[in-house]
């Protein structure tokens, strides 16, 4: 009888600040971030994973942490822009396992340098056929607006290269020019650039997706649907409904998956979460977000490579979103996280 496989030994690699960068809400330290940390890890462990252990890394000390590990695959949950943005190690941490020829988790360099450029997501999903609100991109506040979007309003703004909601609150929606105008002020001084595209005034759905060693898989669509604290016509995830533990955004929506769709638009959603991830060269797993119009008709706004797997096993509200739309579609955290390490292992170590 043939002996089973080794279980190969984990390292999960997160991120942490040490001085570098910050830009507006990049600065926030989210308080729960250590209790979440704790959580996964339990989790890593419950998945089979008995000898895992978790190691932060800022950009000062990303290939000497990196160099250290005793490992066969890294979980690889550094999501960072760098130092002149959000003072994180996200390709700096994947230049370092690539030189090491570490296994891991999530996306390649390639697919997670497009990841951070919202446009470029935008032109990628549009050109393989994905809808996407039209849009435009903003250096400074005083650039004219596109006559189709000059008839669209109101209108989204938020910074082109942010992750996580930031730069975006409930004044991110403009009903005219005028609070558009105000608005990019704050973005482009705040962040550089800004997009702005056509608000869809509307459900809000995404779809997970993992790649799978026959494919992409795409799990049931989940809907967040926004209560009372949301003013009408602004249900949006914002930054403090993400982070600030303190906010009536905070815990103000609920998550129902799967989403109480029509099973041809059901479809849909999963067929373009499948295009839109392969057009931006997605690899590992991810989030693909949309907005559903009046009519039903769906809109990506943009494809979260890496997204958030924070995990807590008693409270759905603190779950990040792929976890719950990974278990409604039969496969529960500690399973996906045997997923994505069997991934990461049948890549290998030459991932970008």
């Amino acid at each position: 009888m043939p002996r089973p496989a080794p279980v190969p030994r984990v390292a999960v690699l997160i991120a942490r600040h040490t001085g570098h960068g910050g830009r507006g809400d990049e600065l926030f330290d989210y308080a729960g971030a250590d209790a979440m940390d704790t959580a996964f890890l339990a989790a890593v462990h419950r998945a089979g994973f008995a000898s895992a252990t978790m190691h932060a890394a800022g950009l000062d000390d990303i290939d000497t942490v990196v160099d250290a590990l005793d490992c066969d695959v890294v979980i690889n949950l550094c999501d960072g822009a760098g130092p002149t943005r959000d003072g994180l190690p996200g390709l700096e941490a994947l230049a370092a396992l690539e030189r090491r020829g570490l296994p891991y988790t999530g996306s390649g360099a390639e697919g997670y340098a497009i990841g951070c450029d919202k446009i470029e997501m935008k032109q990628r999903m549009a050109a393989v056929g994905v809808p996407t609100p039209a849009w435009q991109r903003f250096t400074a506040s005083d650039e004219p607006l596109s006559p189709a979007l000059s008839a669209a309003f109101p209108l989204f703004v938020k910074p082109r290269d942010s992750g996580g909601s930031v730069g975006i609150d409930l004044g991110s929606v403009v009903p005219d020019e005028a609070a558009l105008r105000v608005r990019l002020e704050r973005v482009c001084a705040t962040y550089g650039e800004a997009l702005v595209e056509q608000y869809i005034d509307g459900r809000e759905v995404t779809v997970g997706v993992v790649d799978l060693a026959r494919g992409v898989r795409a799990f049931p669509p989940l809907e967040i649907v926004f209560g009372d604290a949301f003013p009408a016509h602004r249900g949006i995830r914002t930054f403090e409904t993400k982070y600030d533990t303190h906010s009536p955004l905070y815990h103000g929506f609920q998550l129902d998956c799967p989403a109480d769709l029509p099973p041809a638009l059901d479809r849909r959603l999963r067929a373009l979460s499948r295009r839109a991830w392969r057009a931006v060269r997605g690899r590992g797993y991810g989030r693909v977000d949309f907005r559903l119009d009046a009519a039903g008709r769906p809109f990506a706004l943009e494809v979260n490579a890496n997204c958030s797997l924070e995990y807590s096993p008693t409270d759905r509200l603190e779950c990040a979103l792929l976890p719950i739309a990974a278990a409604a579609g039969g496969m529960p955290f500690e399973r996906l996280l045997r997923t994505l390490v069997a991934d990461a292992l049948r890549r290998g170590g030459a991932r970008s």
